[in-house]
This record gives structure tokens, sequence and C-alpha cells, in this order.
């Protein structure tokens, strides 16, 4: 029994300690560190890169002469002839085993350039893989970004919501003191009891949004379930984003996104990518010129009666040409067609920068109209704890109403609370700009 309730005891010790949450301070670059080494999408596209160097090096290949080598062995039953009046009708007697050697190798020399066009294909094809590297990696940067700025606002948020708790229940103990001394009124007791439990159901209901916002961060992350992601107490709001939002800067912007962002990077590739397959497809027009190598060694020497028992070599090295008459008319519309999508690239390309160009006007737009809000904010952040202080004080001094108390209490919570989404705001849009630049 005392072995039963030690087992007991020591499972209850454990398992606890087991189920501690890991909780992590990440910076938001430690968390992008994090998910480009983690992130499955991140890791698919990577591996699909991988595969597109494969293929450039299975096309690179083709340039290298194709050589075979075979080998058999067989029992060779006698021969038998109709002479036709040359030689006498019967069976003669052969050597009954035989067996061969054969090396044949062929290299292709020119074939419309198609071979060097096949391996600038493969190319153009592993970029686009790498563009699509670096656009998954700059969408979970900014969905990562989101989740870690929410986390950081709630958080930011969390400490407003505590700290008006503690005001309030410091402005509570003093009109429960008034009350006891029969100077404040019940209903004005009742008032801020209700108002402090307002706020502490809030703060309820904030912790709760925490979690789940914590669950998404690290399921994007691919970090375990109990591990608990606490944000920088302060982030910074980069110091060029001030000259980034001058108005001068805009169509530098453009020229600049239209560089450097993977989509539009992705749109020029396959307008190079139409070229390239209109070019192999006019190369099936093409004779094809090849060297070739052929030689055998065959037992037995069959052609004399009788046969011999020898081995027999025979070499030949020549030159092949291949006439494709056929394709003169098979190909003529696979070549419009291929030409076809030349101007459909072409015209998805001026579509993805013309979008291209709004997005990073809007996002411009949206980013400095964050920055200006907040430096309105600041005032207003200020006042409203300047006006929380003076009106605290009165109605310690019985110059004020508890409405105004209340009053100011509330403004004071919403200017904290604007402000902090003001900030996050902020930062969310520059992000979201430098992802549209190509830059995140």
């Amino acid at each position: 029994m005392k072995k039963i309730l030690f087992v007991i005891i020591l499972i209850c010790v454990i398992l606890p300690a087991h189920a501690q949450s890991d909780s992590l301070q990440l910076s938001l670059k430690k968390v992008f560190d994090i998910a480009l080494e983690k992130n499955r999408d991140i890791k698919l596209s990577t591996e699909q890169l991988l595969k597109a160097d494969l293929n450039v090096s299975d096309k690179t290949n083709s340039k290298l002469p194709n050589v075979g080598f075979s080998a058999s062995a067989g029992y060779l039953t006698n021969v038998g002839v109709l002479g036709l009046g040359n030689m006498a009708d019967d069976f003669y007697d052969m050597p009954h085993f035989a067996n061969s050697y054969a090396l044949q190798a062929s290299l292709l020399i020119y074939a419309g350039d198609r071979i060097n066009t096949d391996i600038n294909l493969s190319k153009l094809e592993r970029d686009l893989a790498a563009l699509s590297v670096q656009r998954n990696e700059q969408n979970i940067k900014l969905i990562l970004a989101g989740y870690y700025l929410d986390l950081y606002q709630l958080y930011q948020q969390k400490t407003v919501f505590e700290k008006n708790i503690v005001l309030s229940k410091e402005l509570l103990k003093k009109i429960n003191d008034r009350y006891t001394e029969g100077i404040a009124l019940k209903s004005d007791k009742i008032r801020n009891e209700l108002l402090l439990s307002t706020f502490e159901l809030s703060l309820t209901k904030l912790l709760d949004q925490i979690r789940i916002t914590n669950n998404n961060l690290i399921t994007t992350l691919d970090l375990t379930e109990n591990t608990i992601i606490v944000p920088d107490r302060v982030v910074e709001i980069p110091l060029e984003l001030q000259d980034l939002l001058m108005d001068q800067k805009i169509e530098e912007l453009k020229a600049e996104a239209l560089k450097a962002n993977p989509d539009s990077r992705e749109s020029e590739t396959k307008v190079d990518i139409a070229a390239k397959k209109l070019k192999m497809v006019r190369s099936l027009n093409y004779p094809e010129l090849s060297v070739f190598f052929s030689g055998t060694m065959n037992r037995p020497y069959t052609f004399d009666i009788p046969a011999k028992d020898i081995y027999a070599n025979n070499n030949t090295l020549g030159v092949r040409v291949n006439i494709p008459i056929g394709n003169f008319y098979l190909t003529k519309k696979k070549i419009e067609m291929a030409a076809k999508d030349i101007d459909i690239a072409k015209q998805s390309q001026e579509i993805v920068e013309r979008n291209l160009s709004r997005d990073v006007k809007n996002n411009f737009i949206r980013c400095r109209q964050a920055f200006d809000q907040m430096q309105t904010l600041y005032k207003q952040q200020e006042l409203a704890d300047e006006n929380y202080r003076r009106i605290s004080d009165n109605y310690v001094e019985q110059l004020a109403l508890n409405t105004e108390v209340m009053d100011a209490t509330n403004q004071k919570l919403e200017a904290d609370l604007r402000m902090s989404q003001a900030k996050v705001q902020i930062l969310y849009s520059y992000y979201q700009l430098l992802k549209t630049l190509g830059e995140l």
C-alpha cells in the first residue's frame, strides 16, 4: 500500500513538471529566423527549388555523348542450304556456341540550338522556383508580423487594463472610505464597483485572445503546443520610416518594386520562358546532325561455308543527318500557339506591374496615414492622462463628481488603447510596404 501511495505521489509531482509551458521572449527578427528554419511551407518550396536545380543538371547532361554496350551468347544450329545448282543442298556443320559484343556511341552536334534552349528553359524554371521560395518567405513573414504585432498589442492592452484595474481599486478604496465617513453616496460606490468588474471581465477576455493568437503564432512556426511566446516589451518604429514616407519617394519605390518584387520578377521570367518555348518549337523544323561510332565483335564468322569459329570485328565511324520533313507542316499550329503564349505572358506582366504600382501607392498612403495618426494620438494620450490625474485629485478634495471620474477613466483607457493600436498599425503597414517592395 505504501508503494502504491508513493507511486501516485511521484506521478502527481512529475506530470505537472512536464506539462509546464515553455515561455520564449522573442523579437520579431528572431521569429522570422525560426520561420525560415522550421515553417513547412518554406521547407516545401525549398525542396521544389532543389528539384529544379537537379532538373538543370539533368538537362545539361544532354550535351554528353550517348554510349551503350551490349553482349550476347547463345546456341547456334547447323545451317541448311538450298544450293540452287551452285552447290549441293544439305545441312552443314556450324560452331554451336555463338556470342557477340557491341559498342555504340553517338553525339548530337546540331539540332537548331534545341539543347541549349532546353537547358536555358530549365534555368528559367529554376528561377521561378527560387522566386516561389522568396514569395513564400515574404508571405509567411507578413503573416507572422501580423500575429506578432497582434500579440504585442494584446500584451500592451493587458498592461493597460491591469493599470486601470489598480487605479480603479485605489479609487474605490477612497470612495469606500468616504462612504464610511458619510461623505459619498452608495450609488458612487456601486458605479465604481461595476466599472472595476467590467475591467476585470475585459481582462479575462483579453487573456483568452492572447492564447488564441499565441496558438496561431506557434502553429505557423511549427513549435510545440505548450510554447508561450512573449513579444518584446517595446517594439521600436524604424528610424528610416520617416524618410521612406516623403512624397518624392513614391516613384522611386514603384521602380524599386518592379525590380525586386517576386510577382514582378516572376511575370518577367514567364515572358522569357514563353520566348524560349517558341524557340524550342521552331527548332523542331531544323535538321539534326550527329556523329556516331559502332564497333562489333561476333563469333562465329558465318559469311563463309563452312562457318569459321573465329571472332570478326567491324567498326563504323560516320555522320548522321535527320531532316524532319513532316514537321514543316505538323508544327505550324504549335508555333502559332507558342507565339500566342508570349502575347499572353506580356499582357499578364502589364497587369502585374499595374497592380503592383497601385499596391505600392496604397500601402505608402496607409503607412503615412498611420504615422500621422500616431503623432496626433501621442498628444491625446498626454491630455487624457493629465485630465485623469486632475479629476481624480479633485474628487478626493470633493471638487469633482464621481461621474466625472468615471468619464476620465474611460477616456484614459480609450486613449491608451488607441495609442497601442496606432503603433501596431504603423508597424504592420510598414511591413506591408516592405513586402510590396520585395524587401521584407
